[in-house]
């Protein structure tokens, strides 16, 4: 069943753009299971509570952290996403593989060759059908930022938008049938309209095999 997920720097509408579609498939009688990572899974929010915590003691490594998202992906995958698209229902996650590409690997110290071998034991091939990969300047992402009302991740003040940014479209040029570029400085409307296009060939393969 189909398996869509949404990447993109903080502030590109990542979750606003999941909930639009997941109405959006309600609206068709589909079922959805809407997840997010890290926090699918029973590991999950024990993992974003480390990521999120204010006044952390440590810091952590991109080593660490991508064995830390990964040990909360794997039950994501097993308990979550696996059993959903079994069931026969859609997936829509907020995060996936891509973002630990573009956060903890590309332009870090982190060679690939421990990204794959991770990911490959992890998620094996379960991968999404369709990447949306939310593009967005970092000045704009990082005004949007300051604009939200309430925010439980410290360190998207820190974070560097334009090489995470900037792994996203080596991502999309690397895999350009599963990952699909959408300009998310938009209004939401259009870039959801944008979604729902790039989706078609996801429903018509799903009516097809049903």
């Amino acid at each position: 069943m189909p398996f869509v997920s949404f990447e993109g720097v903080d502030g590109s509408g990542k979750t606003t753009q999941l909930r639009l579609l997941g109405d959006w498939l309600d609206e068709r009688e589909e079922t959805v299971t809407r997840t997010r990572e890290p926090g699918g899974g029973p590991l999950g929010m024990a993992v974003r509570d480390i990521f999120t915590a204010p006044n952390r003691a440590f810091p952590l490594s991109p080593t660490e952290e991508l064995l830390l998202i990964n040990a909360a992906r794997y039950g994501h995958v097993t308990s979550v996403i696996r059993p959903a698209l079994a069931r026969g229902e859609w997936v829509l996650t907020d995060r996936f593989v891509d973002s630990t590409y573009a956060l903890q690997v590309h332009g870090t110290t982190v060679p690939e060759t421990l990204f794959k071998a991770v990911i490959g034991s992890v998620v094996g091939d379960t991968f999404p059908d369709l990447t949306v990969v939310l593009d967005l300047e970092p000045a704009i992402a990082r005004e949007r930022l300051r604009n939200r009302t309430a925010n439980d991740d410290p360190a998207e003040q820190t974070r560097d938008f334009e090489r995470i940014r900037q792994g996203y479209h080596r991502l999309v040029e690397r895999e350009p049938n599963r990952c699909r570029l959408i300009d998310a400085a938009r209004d939401e409307v259009q870039v959801a309209q944008d979604i729902r296009r790039a989706i078609e060939f996801l429903l018509v393969s799903k009516g097809s095999s049903s």
